[in-house]
């Protein structure tokens, strides 16, 4: 079946890739390391070296939290509004990185099929993201055409739904219908993201300068093959879920009370964000294998 065969192909490809993913791990980790040293500096200038501030860097404590909110939230304010400024960032440079993956996926893939030397990863990888940034760019601003169509959507599905929880009596219904909003508007974000992918490919293939033709083509071509497109996507989906309930369960058994075990968690929370930077590779390579396959019938 062509959806598992390039389901293989990405996991496949993201193993044989250590320098993207380390270069992906070392964004996450330079963005996440200021958020927590500015957090972590705040904690000990307000609570000093105590219990409390510890156990809030370890688990949050949202009495501790709002406390801290109601008698010292001015610098917290501005760490919200740093981490904002951060967050802007790291979208940016997300989408610098996505022309990096897919021109050294597609360039491993030429050299693979034409049995050649492929050229270095660095050269490929800075090149690409560099070529395709504004590209990519223009796309995130056309997608909001899509993200507005998702916005409807719900709204629609909520004025629709109101009727029957107007009343508020009936909290097990409610609780069902809040449910089924919440799985819809997820399936229609990964259905826009999914979309946003294809687009992607496209203009990496064909070097088009094109954008909003590309995701004018690539949303047709999402419905048109809707039921391998959807599998293929929720199969990585499937994947990153179940490496994240592993996380869970290791971080759960571990206990942080003495410092080999923090260094233990430390290790374990390091290693999820590899998996994270290794699935995304995966998204990207499985998507480029199935559109590619397309191609050439």
């Amino acid at each position: 079946m062509k959806i598992l065969k390039s389901y293989g192909y990405g996991v496949k490809r993201a193993v044989l890739e250590p320098k993207m993913v380390f270069v992906l791990w070392l964004i996450n980790i330079l963005f996440s390391s200021v958020i927590f040293f500015l957090f972590s500096k705040y904690l000990t200038d307000a609570l000093g070296n105590s219990p409390a501030a510890e156990g809030l860097l370890k688990k949050f404590d949202f009495n501790i939290f709002f406390e801290l909110i109601i008698h010292k939230g001015g610098p917290l304010q501005m760490i919200f509004y740093a981490a904002m400024i951060l967050a802007c960032l790291f979208f940016l440079v997300s989408i610098f990185l996505n022309g990096g993956i897919l021109s050294v996926l597609i360039s491993s893939r030429r050299s693979s099929e034409n049995q050649g030397e492929g050229r270095r990863f660095s050269r490929v990888f800075f090149q690409g993201a560099g070529h395709f940034f504004g590209r990519f760019f223009r796309l995130c601003i056309y997608s909001l055409i899509l993200w507005i169509a998702v916005v409807l959507i719900h709204l629609l599905l909520n004025f629709a739904l109101k009727p029957l929880t107007a009343d508020g009596a009936n909290e097990k219904l409610m609780f069902y219908l809040i449910l089924i909003q919440v799985a819809v508007g997820a399936f229609f974000v990964f259905l826009v993201h999914m979309i946003l992918d294809y687009a992607c490919i496209k203009i990496v293939i064909e070097d088009s300068r094109s954008v909003f033709r590309s995701l004018f083509q690539m949303t047709g071509f999402v419905f048109r093959r809707f039921g391998k497109t959807l599998a293929l996507y929720y199969l990585l989906i499937m994947t990153g879920a179940g490496l994240c309930v592993i996380h869970w369960l290791i971080q759960k058994s571990i206990q942080t009370s003495s410092l080999l075990p923090i260094l233990v968690a430390f290790m374990v929370g390091q290693v999820f964000i590899l998996s994270r930077s290794w699935l995304k590779i995966s998204f990207q390579a499985a998507q480029l294998d199935y559109y590619s396959s397309t191609l050439e019938k």
